[in-house]
């Protein structure tokens, strides 16, 4: 009886050796429970993201911000990483003509074509209202503008220096000053930051909001050319990106977040007003803002010289740009 035991321990241990691997693959799958089997990406491999920006802090802070994300998003993926590259709008465009080109797109309104991006798959997400959504790419983040009044100088009252479209057209009138030297300045709101940080007579200026419009919302696209197990990447990365946690993270950057259930934190008490001014939001069409932008440039450089028909079309032209 006890050799029988033994010769059918080891028949056992040599079928489970030598059996057929459909046969031993069913068997383990009887005992898996699928809730614990992780669902890997069919795509394994590096997805490139290029990040343009048109003002300095958003090159490293931001892109930063994304490369940090996209590390944790393939802690949770094994297998697909993404590469974030900074980059400016000259530095785009001469990829571009060269024919170098990314899988995925994060930019500012006004960086990038229309026609350069495939369609995207709509996250669940409730955005605030008043952000612009289109089919082409999807809003993450966003900043504003405030006016920054210094109050201890020498120099000559009202003298300021507009950073943006917007500003220069809000004020009516402008006059080209030295940013160190200006009085009142209407800017982005990380520049105000840094200036009271880090500049010489801005540590007690005062930051007041203009209004609540901004075109300065970062979207996320995928280019036209990438193939579909890259695009399925990409649009699951986009839903982490869009999670509650990390759009809380944004606020540390001075960027506010575009659900509409997270109450942004301010992050230092000089932007409390204008946080708060954004709780709403008025955003542009990001592939309209680039074809129109030239020509409300103009439109506001008349306008400040006193042109009323110049003013009109500037206002009209803004307005059929906003959601």
């Amino acid at each position: 009886m006890k050799t029988f035991k033994t010769i059918l321990c080891v028949g056992m241990i040599l079928f489970l050796v030598f059996a057929p691997k459909p046969l031993t693959a069913a068997a383990q799958e009887h005992f898996i429970d699928a809730r614990f089997v992780r669902k890997e990406p069919e795509y394994r491999g590096t997805i490139t993201l290029y990040h343009i920006a048109r003002q300095r802090p958003y090159f490293g802070s931001l892109s930063n911000w994304l490369q940090k994300r996209a590390d944790e998003y393939e802690k949770k993926h094994r297998g697909s990483s993404i590469a974030v590259e900074s980059m400016n709008e000259a530095e785009f465009a001469e990829r571009l003509e060269h024919g170098r080109r990314a899988d995925a797109y994060s930019f500012f309104s006004g960086s990038v074509y229309r026609d350069l991006l495939a369609d995207i798959k709509a996250p669940n997400v409730s955005f605030k209202d008043g952000i612009f959504l289109t089919d082409l790419c999807i809003p993450y983040c966003y900043t504003g503008y405030g006016k920054l009044i210094r109050n201890q100088t020498e120099n000559e009252p009202h003298r300021y220096y507009a950073t943006d479209i917007l500003a220069a057209y809000l004020n009516g009138g402008a006059d080209t000053a030295e940013e160190r030297k200006a009085d009142e300045l209407y800017l982005d709101l990380r520049r105000a930051g840094d200036l009271m940080r880090y500049v010489d007579g801005f540590a007690n200026a005062e930051l007041q909001p203009i209004d609540n419009f901004t075109d300065a919302v970062c979207w996320i696209g995928i280019d036209r050319d990438t193939d579909e197990k890259k695009r399925a990447v990409i649009e699951s990365f986009i839903e982490w990106m869009l999670d509650v946690k990390p759009q809380q993270k944004l606020n540390s950057l001075g960027l506010l977040s575009v659900r509409s259930d997270i109450r942004d934190t301010v992050p230092e008490s000089v932007l409390k007003d204008v946080f708060k001014t954004y709780e709403t939001v008025e955003t542009v069409d990001p592939f309209g803002w680039y074809t129109e932008y030239d020509a409300l440039i103009e439109d506001a450089g008349l306008a400040r010289s006193g042109d009323t028909d110049a003013a009109i079309r500037f206002a009209k032209r803004l307005q059929e740009l906003k959601r």
